[in-house]
């Protein structure tokens, strides 16, 4: 694609945000009415409704947030997967998941995190996870007349702390609203977090924001060129306020009680990204009835590997 037609699809692309109509029935999509979206899905390769196929695409309003949100539901749903992206990720980067969970017969929900994506808000920034949960909460009640029983979820690293936080969140699991958590290299402690954590708070009071470094975090070269070049959502600053809300949620992971929820840990040895190790011991003795699988060869970015690997990941996911 030549620069000029890549500067053009990727204008497009943004305008979705304020074209989208709010959810609900009215956000049936209808592609020859809505060119922005038509080009959102071919830009990133994702399914586009059919007459096997629903798909509603809309915003959710709350307050000053918007929330965009995607729904994809086959003809005969046997269940219903709540995807919550990673850091830095946002629904258009999960084409490979949300096939294959179709291709289960599963209804399938995608929402951007709040500050990525097409969703408002400081770009990847956030002052608590809780506001992540929150979002998630939102998401999960405007869809609850939408989505068959029962409800899994499944979250990429930082979408995978997320999910535990809600799981936390909860005084017992009898209105815990999923059947199933499928955690793909969840977010416990980041890399060299020892390290990091003291230079974060030695700068922080001079930098607001840092360079964004892109990291090999797949063995997918495709995936890793679109991201760095061609992906239209990628912050090149990463927020200082991030990286605190981060911290916090490191420090009430290791102080949280354990749960007896059947957590699947899906991860790669190949993650240089969190320091899955210890996230695994962690895990294991806060979650006594954890299942984990560990990918050989696979990096941190399990949705987006090679397909060998993939293949491997996906069939890992437990239902």
């Amino acid at each position: 694609m030549e620069q000029t037609d890549l500067h053009h699809a990727q204008q497009q692309i943004k305008r979705l945000a304020q074209v989208l109509p709010k959810f609900g029935p009215e956000a049936q999509a209808n592609l020859q009415s809505n060119p922005a979206l038509k080009h959102y899905l071919d830009f990133y390769q994702l399914p586009e409704p059919s007459d096997r196929l629903q798909l509603l695409a809309g915003k959710l309003l709350h307050g000053q947030q918007q929330t965009h949100l995607m729904l994809w539901k086959p003809p005969q749903s046997k269940g219903t997967a709540i995807i919550v992206h990673g850091y830095l990720d946002h629904t258009g980067l999960y084409g490979h998941l949300i096939r294959l969970l179709l291709e289960r017969q599963l209804t399938v929900v995608c929402f951007d995190l709040i500050g990525h994506g097409l969703s408002s808000g400081e770009p990847a920034s956030i002052d608590s996870f809780e506001q992540y949960v929150q979002q998630l909460n939102q998401v999960l009640e405007a869809t609850a007349d939408l989505c068959s029983k029962p409800l899994h979820g499944i979250g990429q690293s930082t979408g995978g702390a997320i999910l535990l936080k809600q799981l936390l969140n909860q005084s017992n699991n009898h209105n815990y609203p999923f059947a199933s958590l499928n955690l793909l290299a969840p977010l416990v402690q980041p890399r060299l977090w020892k390290i990091d954590r003291w230079l974060f708070k030695l700068t922080r009071p001079f930098r607001p924001t840092m360079n964004r470094v892109f990291r090999k975090n797949s063995q997918d070269a495709a995936f890793l060129h679109f991201v760095r070049h061609r992906d239209p959502f990628q912050p090149r600053r990463l927020p200082a306020a991030w990286v605190s809300a981060m911290a916090n949620w490191v420090v009430e992971m290791g102080c949280s009680t354990e749960n007896p929820f059947a957590i699947n840990v899906i991860q790669g040895d190949q993650d240089s990204t969190v320091d899955w190790r210890h996230n695994i011991k962690v895990l294991q003795g806060k979650f006594p009835n954890m299942e984990l699988q560990v990918i050989q060869g696979a990096g941190h970015h399990l949705v987006n590997e090679v397909p060998v690997l993939r293949e491997e990941i996906f069939a890992a996911l437990k239902f």
